[in-house]
């Protein structure tokens, strides 16, 4: 029988006074195996939490036995805060449902407390109510965990009322569900542009000064900015934090949408992470028509410190929208953001905690660790995709965050303070590619941005479907956080300075312009193949036909050189082989980007699925191969067959 099926046997506890034992566990310490006892104190006294913390991480008790006697031994009611009973509920706006979750305490119509109070706040509470007795009347204690579940149940609507519009209603200029005739303004130039230039040879169309010198300016920009970045020598990983008792409270967040298939690898990755469990929170946010990955999850996650949140089927379907519904449960003063098929590095939240803490960091409100593609060997596009991230994470971001710059956030492996979340209104729901869309947002409220050499492996798409689908929502999106943060230019450079307005053109300007460039660029140089070549050519069109030239050496030179060092950092094979066929890689770019731009006209929040869980190859894991999935009640359960193996 384990300890808990045997403190269930006993049925109710007496208060017992039990000397040098803490208010929180002194309701069942005379349950408790001495050896467990001993190790829940020292680890409490290394940690700086409660005892109860420590025996929920490891098992030894659940949530309602030690808040029962809890109240038990402080004299006061246990109230379960059944949804279907619990009628003395206030009606509360939406920011006063999340400020009661953020303190913990909800006030009844009668003026009653509930108290979801454990660890400090429970020995907070016990003093409270020693030198106020008159207090137990009036207050009642819960778990967090049951307050969690009441609030969704009660007020799920407004809460997701807020998940979807309160950024949009707080701050409309800052919100991509405010683009109404820029987006179709913004199509309608593109395709004029796109049309211009094929009715036109090369050499007039310079010469005719159409081509907007933006679109020079931004291509010599970011060109820059990559061969400066390959100057940079490779950054170490931090130190990580060992101090455990300075570790923050952390909340990490997981968005799920048709992920059944990767919830047993998801689980046992974040698992495995090196924290401490009674400072950790880990919040998985499914849909609620998603049975499959409620099922998976019932079946793997059931483990301390996994809670799993339904969004509200209010406004858009989108990842971001995820994000916010689970923020006001998150507990954590350090918000991480991952997606279904990551496996992080163990060491990688106290490598953040060793980069926020450190000395000049107070402004730093996100750190992002780099992502690293693990099936590479899957093929062609996956290879390219890695090659890719290799020098984008590799290279250039971590120059970025050396400068202080402001960079597009990757989709995952976000770490942030909650501070600065909350002075931003959170994620933007309206916004495909949230990541980048905040990067910008944070920098405009003053936070700063940092890098660090701690490595997330993900899952790369390896069928042209779904990477096309992927990469059309990625564009759309930077779309959508160009259109918003340039629409007022003056506002944007004064809140978040000239050089940071300059290197977001620069990123994404640059490399949504050129991918709308690139097949435009071709046809145009095969146009002029069959037309009349012109004779003469006067001098400022030669002179700009040269500058042109430079332009596009200088890009190609830069997206070139950058990937090159960022797979021989990563060591990546077949180098040569990327270089090649990168021409080939930008023309499906190109063919996303205009599919993004038709899609930002016609449905600018519909969010296209990645599937995951499709790997075949697996760098991480060499010698490993999953080749057999079985399905299982929605849960995929993967068998390992060794490399080679027939199967």
């Amino acid at each position: 029988m384990t300890q808990l099926a045997h403190w269930r046997s006993w049925g109710p506890l007496e208060p017992v006074e039990t000397p040098g034992v803490p208010v929180e566990i002194r309701g069942i310490a005379q349950g408790l195996d001495p050896a467990v006892l001993q190790y829940a104190r020292r680890r409490a006294e290394r940690l700086g939490t409660g005892l109860d913390e420590t025996l929920l991480a490891t098992g030894h008790a659940s949530p309602d036995m030690l808040a029962q006697a809890a109240a038990r031994d402080l004299g006061i009611d246990f109230e379960p805060l059944d949804p279907a009973v619990f009628k003395a509920a206030p009606t509360l706006a939406a920011t006063d449902v999340c400020s009661m979750l953020r303190s913990g305490v909800l006030r009844t119509t009668d003026g009653r407390l509930v108290a979801a109070a454990r660890g400090v706040q429970l020995r907070r509470l016990a003093a409270a109510l020693a030198e106020r007795p008159e207090l137990r009347e009036r207050v009642s204690l819960t778990t967090p965990e049951r307050l969690s579940r009441f609030v969704h149940a009660r007020f799920g609507r407004q809460l997701g009322s807020l998940a979807a519009y309160w950024l949009r209603d707080q701050q409309p200029h800052q919100s991509a569900g405010t683009l109404h005739a820029s987006r179709y303004l913004f199509g309608l130039i593109a395709g004029f542009l796109a049309a211009l230039f094929l009715t036109t040879t090369a050499t007039s169309f310079i010469g005719a000064w159409t081509l907007p010198g933006l679109v020079a300016l931004m291509l010599i920009g970011s060109a820059t900015l990559k061969l400066a970045a390959c100057t940079i020598p490779p950054q170490r990983p931090p130190r990580p934090t060992r101090d455990d008792k300075s570790l923050p409270n952390y909340s990490l967040i997981v968005p799920l949408y048709r992920e059944a298939r990767v919830v047993p690898q998801l689980v046992d990755a974040l698992d495995g992470i090196d924290y401490p469990r009674e400072k950790l929170q880990i919040l998985l946010v499914i849909e609620p028509d998603d049975e499959a990955t409620a099922t998976a999850l019932a079946l793997h996650a059931c483990r301390p410190g996994f809670e799993v949140v339904v969004a509200a089927p209010v406004g858009p379907r989108t990842k971001p929208k995820a994000l916010n519904a689970a923020l006001p449960f998150a507990r954590g003063t350090v918000i991480g953001v991952y997606d279904a098929e990551d496996v992080p590095d163990p060491l990688q939240l106290r490598h953040v905690c060793g980069r926020l803490n450190a000395r000049g960091n107070e402004r730093i409100g996100c750190v992002q660790a780099r992502l690293v593609i693990d099936n590479l060997a899957d093929g062609w596009i996956s290879r390219q995709f890695a090659a890719e991230y290799a020098g984008y994470f590799d290279v250039v971001l971590p120059m970025l965050g050396l400068c202080r710059l402001p960079l597009p956030l990757g989709g995952t492996s976000n770490h942030f303070r909650r501070a600065a979340l909350d002075d931003v209104n959170g994620w933007d729901p309206f916004n495909v590619t949230e990541d980048a869309d905040l990067g910008v947002r944070l920098a405009r409220a003053g936070w700063g941005t940092d890098v660090i050499a701690s490595a997330t492996d993900e899952e790369a798409p390896q069928r042209l479907g779904a990477w096309m689908r992927q990469r059309t929502r990625w564009y759309k999106g930077w779309m959508q956080t160009l259109l918003v943060h340039i629409r007022q230019p003056l506002r944007m450079a004064h809140e978040a300075g000239w050089a940071e307005t300059l290197t977001l053109l620069f990123l994404l300007g640059s490399g949504t312009a050129a991918a709308l460039l690139h097949p435009v660029l071709f046809a145009s140089l095969v146009l002029g193949l069959f037309l009349e070549p012109v004779t003469e050519l006067s001098f400022t069109s030669t002179l700009l036909e040269g500058v042109w030239f430079c332009v596009l050496v200088a890009g190609l030179l830069g997206t070139v050189l950058s990937t090159l060092l960022g797979m021989r950092r990563r060591r990546i094979p077949g180098m040569v082989g990327v270089a090649l066929t990168m021409p080939v890689y930008w023309l499906m770019m190109s063919a996303a980007a205009w599919r993004a731009l038709i899609a930002l006209v016609i449905a600018p929040s519909h969010w296209e699925k990645t599937e995951h869980g499709l790997a075949r190859t697996s760098r991480r894991r060499q010698g490993v191969r999953p080749t057999l999935r079985l399905r299982n009640s929605g849960a995929i359960r993967q068998r390992r067959l060794r490399a080679g193996a027939s199967g």
